[in-house]
Formats: C-alpha cells, structure tokens, sequence
C-alpha cells in the first residue's frame, strides 16, 4: 500500500481495481485475474469493504497506517466482528506493491518480445520495509477488563517507535487514557447494500447484478458471512443465497418496533390497519366469513414514507406469520422460468402459512402491459400475467391478506382490479406535527425527555426514513461522547439547506401558493397542508377519483397553477415548472393525454392506448394529431386558471409572504384566508 503527501492514499481494493484495468486494456479481457494477496472468507470480504469505506473517509487514518508509530483505535460492529477485521487489516497493511506506469509497461514490453532470448525484468525499487504494530483487542471475551500490563505494554510498543492497534466492540469499556491518548479513531461504517456489493467483488471477482437491502444487512454477522461462501461460485451466488437467510431472520426476530396505533403520518394506511385487525379477529374466531374481509391493499407513496414498515407493523399487530416478495428477489433466482417459479413459491408459502400477511413490494416494477415496447414484450408480458394469476382473488387465497407497496400508480391496470389490490392508499411524506412525532418515536423517551421536536422540523420537506437517521446520528453522537443528548447533538443532523437568493425563495412560495389557491377553490375542504422550504416545495391535498372529465380538468387547472402565478404575480414563468416526468407540466401532459387516448375525452370515440409518465412522449410522438389535441387542451385550462387567479393576486400575495416567513401553512389556515379576501373585480379578466 502506497501512499504520497499530495496524493489521495491508495488501498488495496483500489489498487486491485486499477491493476485488473489496465492489465484487461493491455490483454482485451473482459476481467483480469485479481492480485494477491486475496481475502478466501466471506467475513473478511465484508470487513475489507467495510474498512476500505472507512479508510476513503479518514485518509489521514489511511496515511498514519502507512507511517506507524501512532496509536489507532479500530471501532468494530460487534465483538464477534473483532477477528475478521484484525486479519483483514493485517491483509491490508501487508498489501502488495503497486508498480508504476513506467514499470508496468516496460513489463508489457518484455512480454510481447517476438524472440526467446531471456530477457530480465524490470525491478521494481526496493520499498522501505513496512511499519511494525502490536496489537491489542478484546478478542473473543464479552467482558474484557483492561489490566495495568495492558498500558505499560501499549506505552513500551510506542516508546520503541512501534505502532499499536487497538480493535473494540465495546469504546466505553476502554480506559479513558487510551481513548485520549489515541492518534486517530476509525469507526467502521454500518454494513449496508452497497458495502455487500464490494465484498462479493473482493471475494469472487465477480461484480453481482443483485443486492442487499440495507435494513436487512443488520442481521448478517461473522459465521453466515462465511458459511455461505461454496467453492467457484460467483458473486450473485453469495449474496442469493444471504438474501434468502436475511429474508428468513428478520421474520423469525419478534418485532420490538412501533404498533399501528403509533404510526405518525399514515392516517389512511393507519385506519384500514386497524380496522383489519378487528376483521382478522372475527375471521379467526369464525364469526366472519372471509370474503366479508377488507384482503388486499397497495400503498402509493414516494421513497421513505414507511410503506415497508407498515407491512412489518401489521403483521405485528396483527400477529400473523409476514411473507415478503419482490420483483427484484424473484428476477435474482435466474432466468424467467425460474423467476415465475420463485414468484409462484411465494404466494405458495403465504398459502401455506396462512392466516398470514404477503408483502409484495416494488409493485410498479411490473409494467403496465400496454406500455412495453416490442424488444420486452414477451418476457413483461409473461410475468406480469404470472403476478396476476397468483394474485387472482378467485384462487385459493383464503387467509391470505395481500398487501403491495409502489412509488408511483404506473402500474397494469388489471393489478388494482377487484380482487386483487382493490383498495389504493397514498402515503405522502409527514407534515410537521407527523415528522416531529416519527423523530420523537425514533428517540425515544429517554433522549431530550419533554423537549418539543415541533420546532425543529417546521417546514421541513423530509420522509420517516429520515427522521430515523437523524435520530440513529444524533444517538450516537451522544454514546461516543460519553453524556446524555443535547438538542444540539440532534440539530447537527438535521440537514439545513443551503440558502438561497430572496428572489428564488419568494418565487417559489409565489408559485405554491399558485397551487394552493387554486386546489382551495377547485377542490375545497381537500388542502391539507402547503409548504416551502427553499427551493423544495409542496402542496398536499386529498385528490379522490376522477369520476368526469371536469373533475381531471380541475386536476390539470390545478398542476398549471403555480406557472400560471408567476405570470400573474412576476410578469412571466420561470423553469420550476417544467423539466422531469414529475413536473407539473409532465404531469398536466400526461393526464390530458390519458384522458383523450384512453377515455374517450378527444375528438373521436377512440381507444389509442393507455398513456402514463415512463411512455407519454413517445406515445405523442407517434400519434400527432392527439398531442395537437393535448396542447390545446393544456392551452385552454391555462387560459382558465389565468381567469382564476388574477381577481385573487392579494390572496397570492398574502399566502406567498406567510411561505417565505414561517415555511408552512395549514389547509384551514389557507381557506380562512380566502373567506376573509374578497375577490378583486378590478383585476377580475
């Protein structure tokens, strides 16, 4: 391992990375064999990945690990982590010597010589001999108590200019003099996904198509990372075969988290739980037939929101056995025979475990049948059919409550059909009382005991998810320091964003207010909350069904609104409009071309497809005269909500100036401000 003042330190997993490149380019293979040393052992895998990230973090770590005689304490996950790390960074430290430009490509040279004359290598310079380390750990005792030697031998290693190495599980448990006295602290990372992917690439050279996910990671340790290592197989192999064992462990672990009826921000979601749970109850007992019982539900909502969670929640709740399912789980058993037969073992074992919840999520990675194109139709189109088979409420699917989870509505219809996913719930992101009690919830009641987290996520935009990872930060921060929390331990970690210019900002709230006051008289009593927070932005509403074609005219009036109000309140529109398929224009466009190609609503009593965001530019594309027919339609409820909004610029002005200054405002809050602004005639069209 190589290292220059003013060079980022290389380690070893990088240098292998470097060195398969170039010897691939020079040799035209797609893969080069890996240098050794090598790691042979599933836990050490993972531990070089782990330290391979910490190190990229400290490099000044990096750099004292090169030097030596310091003294470095190595925080490691668990005690049962301790072994596994101390042999890898032994590894580590003993890494191989990487050549130079100029020495590798003398070596090519030599190689590609025509005639059998012997011809010397290059040498490579003879380096410094490596930096010496004693080392000290808790080895594999649960109760390590630091005796006097321990000091006197760590204080007699670096009087003699060696370096020590001091692994733990435990921080606390050390002496306070070595913690002080210690050069550096490398806490290694959280195992996660991506660190997982890295260690099945050390381990096998090969780069795995599939992960992990990262809430599983937690129940991985030492022994099932090895064990579940088999002589030549790849790198999709180890980790199919930890994804099938972290599937089955966190279903076996009892749930210790949050019950329904502590859920924040999930109110919809929340109430057809409960109401589940009494169903099930009469169901079990046999006072109520099953086909009386509320059985399948998806849950609608952006990435964080706890769709996940509240399947593990209900099935908690409920006290029934919880069967999960995904696209990408069941597309990692192979090739699509086998992925429709590990789809079809799932619903085979809810059948089996039942009465039980089956979870099936990332449901909108089944596409919708009428959008793929030619080159994956086939392939879609069988496995969409198969998850429509096993879900089909008329099979033997007694006991069974399905619940799905999606980002996004872009789904195949026949999905939340009756009996299957027949009721859709949308989960949005936590409002400022709802997030404030996810982080109260995350801390729990002995971190900042009565302090009102309200104050410090007003106007905030943020999802559950990271509620939790503030709370996770700001708890350890406290642990590391040895004292109870502090709000300011918790303030730390919640991210504040970079201010921007007064312009922006008022242009923003100008335009949220745009959609306010429009969704406020389009669809009163629905607003629930309205929020800016710098150049992130939203307004929350209930939406319902769109029962007629005025009813998706009001939604699209309602996308145009925040446009439409810059050009009342500025003089013209700005970019925030536009831009990605989650824009308000896209959106607009794509309502207008579903409600025109798929319903009927154009000039001809005409079905020309089903139109939704991953296919509505292409869909236009092909079929000119109906975007004709959606730029008019865009064009004249543009037109309408112009009309709507110029009589009502005070109200515009007022909502805009309450954004900027507090952040927020509630959906009564809005509508007691519309009451009590008449309607300006003079600026009436």
């Amino acid at each position: 391992m190589t290292h220059t003042a003013d060079k980022a330190p290389t380690t070893l997993a990088v240098a292998a990375k470097q060195y398969n490149a170039r010897v691939a380019a020079s040799l035209e293979l797609e893969q080069a064999p890996r240098p050794s040393p090598t790691v042979t052992t599933g836990d050490c895998a993972t531990a070089w990945a782990l330290l391979d990230r910490g190190l990229a973090a400290s490099p000044q770590i990096a750099d004292a690990l090169d030097k030596g005689g310091c003294l470095i304490i190595v925080e490691v996950p668990g005690l049962d982590w301790v072994r596994p790390v101390r042999e890898t960074l032994k590894l580590y430290l003993s890494g191989p010597t990487e050549m130079d430009d100029a020495q590798f490509t003398a070596m090519l040279e030599t190689l590609a010589l025509a005639n059998d004359e012997e011809t010397p290598l290059p040498e490579v310079p003879e380096c410094l001999s490596p930096p010496e380390w004693v080392w000290f750990s808790g080895s594999d005792e649960k109760d390590k108590h630091w005796a006097p030697h321990d000091i006197d031998s760590m204080t007699t290693a670096l009087g003699n200019g060696k370096g020590v190495i001091v692994l733990t599980a435990r921080l606390d448990s050390m002496p306070a003099s070595v913690r002080h006295a210690a050069d550096h602290h490398l806490t290694l990372p959280t195992l996660d996904g991506a660190a997982m992917t890295v260690a099945a690439h050390v381990l096998t050279g090969h780069h795995p198509t599939i992960t992990i996910d990262d809430r599983l990671c937690g129940y991985l340790n030492p022994d099932i990372l090895r064990m579940s290592q088999r002589p030549g197989e790849d790198g999709d192999a180890w980790i199919r075969r930890l994804r099938s064992y972290v599937n089955l462990a966190s279903q076996a672990i009892p749930y210790d988290g949050p019950k329904l009826t502590d859920l924040h921000g999930m109110d919809d979601a929340k109430k057809w739980g409960l109401n589940l749970v009494e169903d099930l109850k009469e169901y079990m007992a046999g006072r109520l037939p099953w086909q009386d019982v509320d059985r399948g539900c998806l849950l609608v909502g952006p990435t964080g929101t706890g769709k996940t969670s509240f399947a593990r929640i209900l099935a908690d709740t409920t006290g029934l056995p919880l069967v999960t399912g995904s696209h990408s789980e069941w597309q990692a058993a192979g090739h699509l025979g086998q992925m429709l037969s590990a789809m079809r073992g799932t619903f085979n074992r809810a059948r089996m475990e039942a009465p039980c919840i089956l979870f099936i999520d990332e449901v909108d990675a089944f596409q919708d049948r009428q959008s793929l194109r030619s080159n994956q139709r086939d392939y879609s189109v069988q496995v969409v059919n198969a998850l429509l088979e096993s879900t089909d409420g008329t099979l033997a699917r007694e006991g069974v409550v399905l619940l799905a989870a999606a980002n996004s509505l872009s789904i195949d219809p026949a999905l939340v059909r009756p009996g299957r996913l027949d009721r859709v719930i949308m989960v949005s992101l936590p409002d400022d009382q709802a997030l404030a009690g996810i982080l109260r919830q995350h801390l729990g009641p002995d971190h900042l005991p009565g302090v009102d987290l309200l104050p410090y996520v007003a106007g905030m935009v943020a999802s559950g998810a990271e509620a939790e990872l503030w709370a996770r930060d700001a708890k350890r921060e406290a642990r590391r320091a040895g004292r109870p929390m502090t709000p300011e331990d918790l303030l730390a970690h919640i991210p504040r964003p970079e201010t921007i210019s007064p312009n922006l900002h008022f242009r923003v709230a100008v335009h949220e207010a745009g959609h306010a006051v429009a969704a406020a008289v389009e669809l009163p009593g629905k607003i629930q909350i309205v929020k800016v927070q710098d150049e992130h932005a939203s307004v929350r509403f209930e939406l319902g069904q769109f029962d007629t074609e005025a009813d998706a005219r009001a939604h699209i009036r309602i996308l145009l609104a925040g446009r439409a109000a810059e050009e009342v309140r500025l003089g013209a529109p700005g970019f925030g409009s536009g831009g990605p398929a989650h824009s308000d224009l896209a959106r607009a466009t794509t309502l207008a071309a579903a409600m025109l190609a798929g319903h009927g609503f154009g000039d001809r009593l005409l079905w020309l497809g089903n139109a939704v965001p991953e296919n509505t530019h292409s869909f236009l594309s092909a079929h000119p005269s109906l975007a004709q027919q959606v730029g008019r339609m865009l064009a004249e409820e543009y037109e309408r909500v112009l009309a709507l909004l110029r009589p009502r610029l005070p109200v515009i002005d007022k909502v805009a100036s309450i954004l900027v200054e507090f952040g927020s405002l509630t959906g009564p809050e809005l509508e007691e401000l519309i009451a009590a602004m008449p309607i300006s005639t003079e600026l009436a069209p």
